[in-house]
């Protein structure tokens, strides 16, 4: 059965010892999540076996677009941003829908 759910996955590419603001970042965003509607689905810190893999990947889900732009758009979130550009040197958002097998 396909998702009603609408997914984000986000690739993140930290800068060089940045991880400890990333991180509180992180604890500062992801509570709201529920705010909106949003699941994190999953959320992955990446051995760095080969070159050019991000540091970590999050996949977040929400209901519908919506939600995630009033997630993507609140003031919280918004006011932690510079940690946010602070410590990521790169990230790559990708929205897409589950496919079930």
């Amino acid at each position: 059965m396909p998702s009603d759910r609408i997914y984000y996955t986000l690739l993140v590419y930290l800068r060089e010892g940045q991880d400890p603001i990333y991180q509180a970042y992180e604890n500062k965003v992801l509570p709201l999540l529920p705010k909106y509607n949003g699941r994190l689905e999953l959320r992955l810190k990446s051995n760095k076996t080969a070159p050019n893999q991000p540091d970590e990947i999050h996949v977040a889900s929400f209901p519908s677009v919506a939600d995630f732009e009033a997630y993507r758009d609140d003031p919280e979130r918004l006011n932690s941003a510079g940690m946010f550009q602070d410590s990521v040197a790169e990230a790559v958002l990708v929205q897409g829908v589950r496919i079930d097998f």
